[in-house]
């Protein structure tokens, strides 16, 4: 695994190096996943907009790993500790969302997400018993959709 780690941590190293910024690197193992955790000021652009720069990172990182390894391992990347406020955000998100489900014994669709945060989303309603979700729409329109169980 320390090797994977210090693949990893190469692979980053030497992407970040071309777009001529060197932040705070470590490279977590946790188990199934390999966090690739970035800190430093001025990085908001390899986030871009919803996380999409991020994602494309994460996703470049992951294939690098995987083609070099010849076998999957999954990758997440997080920079500035925005996966876990954008979580905490859809998670909050997704309590308003299902007290209108409740309130109004309707459907309620949530803005477009992309599909790390879709996960998110079906992964936290799980937890609800009278409450399911589906996704639904196309592409960037992609959405969850949340109903009451059972309708």
């Amino acid at each position: 695994m320390e090797n994977i780690k210090k693949i990893l941590e190469q692979k980053t190293k030497e992407i970040l190096s071309h777009l001529k910024v060197s932040p705070k690197l470590e490279v977590v193992d946790e188990g199934e996943t390999f966090k690739v955790v970035i800190e430093g000021d001025d990085l908001s652009f390899l986030i871009g907009y919803r996380g999409e720069s991020l994602n494309g990172l994460q996703h470049l990182l992951a294939s690098m790993l995987n083609k070099e390894l010849n076998e999957w391992k999954h990758v997440v990347v997080d920079i500035n500790g925005y996966k876990d406020s954008r979580k905490t955000k859809i998670e909050d998100m997704v309590r308003n969302f299902i007290d209108r489900v409740r309130f109004h014994d309707a459907d309620v669709e949530m803005p477009p997400m992309n599909s790390f945060e879709r996960r998110w989303v079906h992964m936290y309603v799980s937890e609800y018993p009278d409450i399911v979700s589906e996704s639904a729409g196309e592409g960037r329109d992609r959405r969850v959709v949340l109903k009451l169980k059972g309708r």
